[in-house]
C-alpha cells in the first residue's frame, strides 16, 4: 500500500496539472497583494488600517476557495483515464480493488498536504515582498494564519473525498466535475441562503449550522467563533460517507465491466 501511495503521489506531482495548480496559488497570492496595494494607495490613500497583517488575517475567510478546487487535486491523482482494476504493475499488484481506491484517496491527501505547505510559504513570502513598506509581519499573525490553515485541512480533506467520490462514480469526467460543483458550490450555497437570517427556514438553518462545510471556513478565521470539535466531527463524518460511497461505486462499476467482458467473451 505504501508503495502504491508513493507511486500515485509521484505521478500526480509530475503531471502538468500540478504545475498549473501551483501557478494558480502564485497568481492568487499576487492578485491578493495587488488588491491590497490598490486599496491602500489609490482608494484609501494611507497605510493606516491596511498593514500586511490585515491581508493575512482576512485571507483565512477565503479558504473556501481552495475547498472548491479539491476536484483538481483529486484529478491529479485519479489520472487521465478511469482506473482499470485489471491493469497491474509493481505498485498495485497485490492490492485489492478497495485498497486501490483507498490508496488513491490517501495519495490525494498527501498531495493536499504538500500543496497546503507550498501555499503557506508562497503566500507569506509574496505578502512580505509586497507589504514590506507597510509594516512588518509579526510572528503572532503568521502563527495565527498557520493555525487557521492547519484547522482547515480536515475541511479540505472532505472536499477531496467528495471529489474522489464523483470521479469514481462517473466514468465521464465532465459529469464528475459537474456533480462536484453542484454539490459543494450549488447545493451548499443554496442551503446557506435558505438558512440565513433573512430567509431562516428552520431545517436549512439547522443544516447550515451543524452539517455544512463551507460556512465553517468563515468561523475559523476568529478565535471567538472557532469551533474545532465541530470541524473535526463534520469533516470525519462527510469524509467517511464520501469515501464509502465512492468505493462502493467503484466496485459496482468494476462488476459491470466484468459482466460485460464475460458477455463479450461468450459471444466470441
Amino acid at each position: 500500500m505504501l508503495l502504491f501511495i508513493r507511486s500515485e503521489t509521484a505521478n500526480a506531482l509530475k503531471s502538468r496539472y500540478a504545475r498549473f495548480y501551483l501557478a494558480g496559488i502564485v497568481l492568487v497570492s499576487i492578485l491578493a497583494n495587488l488588491s491590497m496595494v490598490a486599496f491602500r494607495d489609490i482608494l484609501y490613500g494611507t497605510n493606516d488600517g491596511t498593514q500586511a497583517y490585515n491581508l493575512i488575517m482576512f485571507a483565512g475567510s477565503f479558504f473556501w476557495i481552495p475547498y472548491y478546487t479539491m476536484i483538481f487535486v483529486a484529478d491529479m491523482v485519479f489520472g487521465k483515464e478511469y482506473p482499470d482494476p485489471y491493469l497491474r504493475n509493481r505498485a498495485n499488484i497485490r492490492l485489492k480493488r478497495y485498497e486501490q481506491y483507498l490508496g488513491k484517496l490517501l495519495a490525494g491527501f498527501v498531495v493536499l498536504l504538500l500543496f497546503v505547505a507550498a501555499a503557506f510559504v508562497i503566500f507569506i513570502g509574496i505578502s512580505f515582498i509586497f507589504q514590506i513598506s507597510a509594516g512588518s509581519i509579526s510572528v503572532s499573525v503568521v502563527g495565527d494564519f498557520a493555525l487557521t490553515l492547519v484547522l482547515s485541512i480536515p475541511l479540505f480533506t472532505t472536499g477531496l473525498a467528495f471529489a474522489f467520490m464523483f470521479l469514481f462514480m462517473f466514468e465521464d469526467k465532465k459529469k464528475a466535475f459537474a456533480a462536484f460543483f453542484i454539490l459543494v458550490v450549488g447545493i451548499e450555497r443554496l442551503i446557506m441562503i435558505l438558512g440565513s437570517e433573512h430567509v431562516n427556514i428552520a431545517v436549512f438553518a439547522w443544516i447550515r449550522e451543524n452539517l455544512l462545510i463551507t460556512p465553517q471556513f468563515t468561523t475559523l478565521q476568529f478565535y471567538a467563533t472557532r469551533d474545532v470539535p465541530k470541524v473535526i466531527i463534520t469533516s470525519v463524518l462527510w469524509t467517511v460517507v464520501a469515501a464509502a460511497a465512492g468505493c462502493y461505486c467503484y466496485l459496482k462499476n468494476d462488476t459491470g465491466k466484468r459482466c460485460r467482458r464475460k458477455t463479450d467473451e461468450g459471444r466470441t
